[in-house]
């Protein structure tokens, strides 16, 4: 499968999108940058993968992980991205 974005990477990594964080509660209010950073800093659900490298066979683009989060963020087209090692994946939810 074709990565969806223009970036391929390497050995055994991964790239993956990770949930978007709320800038605002449901009730209205705005969070400040201390409560957003906290958040994103907590985020440990759900990620998409966006692009494998050519070396990944277990795990394919559009599927969703449970990362470990360990790894490091990468820019592409001004878009930040999670790029991590395979092996930190600790599970595909199907």
């Amino acid at each position: 499968m074709v990565n969806m974005i223009k970036y391929e990477p390497l050995g055994n990594h991964i790239v993956v999108e990770m949930p978007s964080v709320e800038k605002e509660t449901k009730s209205g209010i705005i969070k400040s940058q201390q409560m957003l950073k906290e958040e994103e800093n907590k985020r440990d659900g759900h990620a998409k993968v966006v692009a494998v490298s050519q070396d990944v066979k277990n795990v394919k683009v559009g599927d969703t992980i449970i990362p470990k989060g360990q790894g490091f963020m990468v820019m592409v087209e001004e878009v930040e991205y999670f790029q991590m090692n395979m092996f930190d994946v600790l599970g595909i939810v199907r």
